[in-house]
């Protein structure tokens, strides 16, 4: 797991969209088209196919893995329509044909589709074309076939379309760890199906980390019995535990399988091990005694480099996954390994001098090629996070690039395979809003920045971009507990990043896909399955305001409904529908949600409107730019600007680029003696200073951390001081306050002056 945290920035999404003529059906009263990934070629016909009680699918005989598909898509529409949808072998008048032709254009992933008045054939060159042409045809099927159970109410028409489709990439992959928080057995089937929906073909199973080792290896008990359960999360007091049987994950295998998902398991090595290490200690460095890992972050204790044990170990776990997985690539890790304990190791030490080696850096390559031959040997590939270019690359070893795209550069240039996931793109455990989101790793990846994404850099010539196998979109679970909130963070990003792996690139238009995409919320939401939807804008945040205003709300895509309430209260179906700017008159809690037709709401967003007293309330602030790795003396310093502010924080202050400093001054008055709290956020570093004294010390180069004090206070005033300092990155300051009679609120903006 990657253990860099971002701060969520203040950004707000404003897009401007114009009509889409690939959902508007060119007749009237005809079903609209909503495809995604978006199809190589699509040709838009007159007229429609109804699914109806003679409805038949018919399939060639000959080939069982295409008679298996047309019992699944036979089962499906019997479910939605509670018509009996036969499968037959021979194909006549009102049937859904599937067939495998031979024409190597459409490769081993690519199909045909065609749409007509009597019937609807599916061609591919291999069972996968076929499948991927039934996940078409069911998106070009009314919402309600998603549903489990029979509908009444819908016309079971399919617009009359040809469609000729294949994937850009061959790795279209997602990823999720279960280390952090473990998944059922179930819910990694719900994950394997949703990704299937969206033609994505990789499932990424990150099995083992710091926190969890979630994987039945027979010949090493303690793995499940110790590895497999940690007493609490980050300090949430609750224990967290489970491991897959190996049936289990014979199950989950065949089930990916099925849907022509390969499943690439990942066993890290030699760091993120401490899981490992708590049930068998005799493999690391030092002997131990170690516990499975509670806090996120990289841990100094790893394999031992220098013992032949550990190698022994990890063959013998490597012997048993290989006999689970049948795919290609087996993936190590080797990312984020700490060299502390290697350093102070005899062990290690008399191993880098054994074999010649210059450093640490280079026998975490030794340790890699070693894994590698393990795996060469057993018909496998080694795929590994961009730190295993460290000390040499293992000869045919695949990296996954996700600190930027730097690595994944690099391997191509030298001849490597390669599957782009940078941070900056493919992290769906960061933040998708900038405001109303639930808790997150941090960071800030809306959708707009995903679809946006080009997987092969411009740097490459032809032969090396070769090498681009495709990209990943990856899910880290230390801030998601369960897999509904695992649901919300992937599937709407998913989805946009389905068009980056699977559509040509010059067919991607991001406001087309935002139009594409509203049909699909009502298709989730059949499905049950949990998704975000796009938060009104103009809205969020506390708003300092002098006088009567009004509220103004649009939605980021045409089609929805805003519904607000002014009384703290979150907005649903029977609240009002904003048509018009809101009057704000003096302090409101204003709350706004849309909807799309069929769709969930979205989450509630919040603005809190406070009104001051210019004549009474306001600090002093001074702005000033540079760039620095702690707080300078901004005394010594001449301000860029100053003037006059009314809250502590980012919003009301001007600031150019990411390195900057500010300081806030004024007076604040305590309503009543007794002991306070005062809580100091930022991102970067920041210091409060009260009655002229150091209170808070939050300084240095950190993403968004909240430190906290407390001590006695008179009733009345009290001068308050904050500095602070930005560079690169997130962006984020606040002060929050609790005390005699209240709770931990924003530090309310009529407590402050000038005086």
């Amino acid at each position: 797991m990657k253990a860099i945290r971002f701060l969520l920035p203040v950004i707000g999404l404003c897009l401007a969209v114009s009509p889409d003529s690939t959902l508007l059906s060119m007749q009237k009263n005809e079903p609209a088209i909503a495809v995604i990934p978006k199809p190589l070629s699509m040709k838009k016909e007159s007229g429609t196919f109804n699914v109806s009680r003679t409805t038949v699918v018919a399939v060639d005989e000959g080939v069982p893995e295409l008679r298996r598909l047309a019992d699944d898509l036979s089962l499906r529409l019997r479910t939605a329509t509670g018509f009996p949808v036969p499968v037959v072998s021979k194909s006549g008048s009102n049937a859904i044909r599937l067939a495998i032709v031979s024409d190597s254009e459409l490769g081993d992933e690519g199909y045909r589709l065609s749409v007509s008045k009597k019937a609807v054939v599916i061609e591919a060159g291999k069972p996968a074309g076929v499948f991927y042409g039934v996940q078409t045809l069911l998106q070009l099927l009314p919402p309600d076939v998603e549903k489990s159970a029979v509908t009444a109410g819908p016309t079971w028409s399919i617009p009359c379309v040809r469609i000729e489709d294949k994937p850009r990439f061959p790795w279209r992959g997602m990823h999720l760890d279960v280390g952090r928080h473990f998944f059922s057995k179930d819910s990694v089937k719900r994950y394997i199906d949703m990704m299937a929906s969206y033609k994505m073909n990789t499932f990424h199973w990150h099995l083992t980390e710091d926190q969890g080792w979630r994987i039945e290896i027979k010949k090493y008990p303690r793995l499940t019995s110790v590895s497999a359960w940690r007493r609490e999360s980050n300090g949430d007091g609750i224990p967290h535990g489970g491991f897959y049987s190996r049936d289990e994950v014979r199950e989950v295998v065949q089930y990916a399988k099925d849907r022509f998902i390969t499943v690439v398991p990942e066993i890290e090595m030699p760091g993120h091990s401490q899981a490992a290490l708590a049930g068998y200690p005799e493999l690391s460095c030092s002997g131990g005694p170690f516990k499975v890992g509670t806090d996120w972050g990289v841990i100094n204790d790893v394999f031992c480099a220098g013992n032949e044990k550990t190698f022994k170990f990890l063959e013998d776990v490597i012997d048993e996954v290989t006999g689970l997985f049948p795919g290609a690539f087996l993936h190590i890790g080797g990312d984020e390994c700490p060299k502390l304990r290697w350093s102070n190791c005899k062990r290690c030490q008399d191993r880098i001098a054994g074999l010649g080696l210059k450093n640490e850096d280079e026998l975490q390559s030794y340790f890699i090629k070693r894994i590698e031959g393990m795996l060469n040997a057993r018909g496998k590939r080694l795929v590994g996070w961009d730190e295993i270019l460290e000390g040499g690359l293992a000869p045919n070893a695949t990296v996954m690039s996700w600190r930027g795209i730097k690595g994944g550069i690099e391997a191509a240039k030298s001849g490597h395979d390669v599957v782009m996931t940078p941070t900056s793109y493919c992290y769906f455990d960061y933040y998708q809003g900038a405001v109303g989101e639930p808790a997150a790793m941090g960071g800030f990846l809306p959708i707009d920045s995903v679809y946006a994404y080009e997987p092969v850099p411009d740097v490459l010539t032809a032969e090396e971009a070769h090498h681009i196998l495709g990209a990943q979109g990856n899910v880290w679970t230390e801030w998601i507990p369960d897999y509904r909130h695992a649901e919300y963070m992937a599937t709407t990003r998913m989805m946009a990043l389905s068009e980056v792996v699977w559509s040509a690139k010059s067919r991607r238009n991001f406001e087309d896909f935002l139009r594409r995409i509203i049909p699909h919320y009502q298709r989730l939401s059949n499905r049950d399955i949990n998704y975000r939807v796009p938060t009104p804008l103009g809205v969020g945040g506390r708003k300092i305001i002098l006088r009567d205003t009004v509220a103004a709300i649009t939605s980021p895509v045409p089609g929805a409904t805003i519904y607000y309430t002014l009384d703290g209260s979150d907005p649903t179906p029977g609240s009002a529908i904003y048509s018009s700017p809101i009057a704000i008159n003096g302090d409101r809690v204003l709350k706004a949600s849309l909807q799309f037709p069929g769709s969930r709401m979205s989450n509630p967003i919040t603005t809190a409107f406070l009104t001051v007293d210019p004549a009474l309330n306001g600090l002093r602030f001074e702005y000033f730019e540079g760039g620095w790795d702690f707080l300078p003396d901004l005394r010594i310093i001449t301000p860029v600007k100053t003037g006059v502010t009314y809250d502590i924080g980012l919003g009301g202050v001007p600031t150019r680029g990411r390195n900057y400093g500010l300081v806030f001054k004024g007076t604040m008055t305590l309503p009543a003696d007794g002991e306070y709290t005062f809580f100091l956020l930022s991102d970067d570093g920041s210091k409060l200073f009260i009655d002229g004294k150091e209170f808070i010390n939050n300084d240095g180069l950190h993403g968004s951390v909240e430190v906290s004090s407390k001590a006695s206070f008179a009733r009345g005033m009290h001068s308050i001081e904050v500095r602070y300092f930005q560079r690169g990155g997130g962006q984020d300051l606040g002060i929050s306050i609790e005390g005699p009679g209240f709770a931990k609120q924003l530090l309310p903006p009529r407590l402050l002056s000038l005086q």
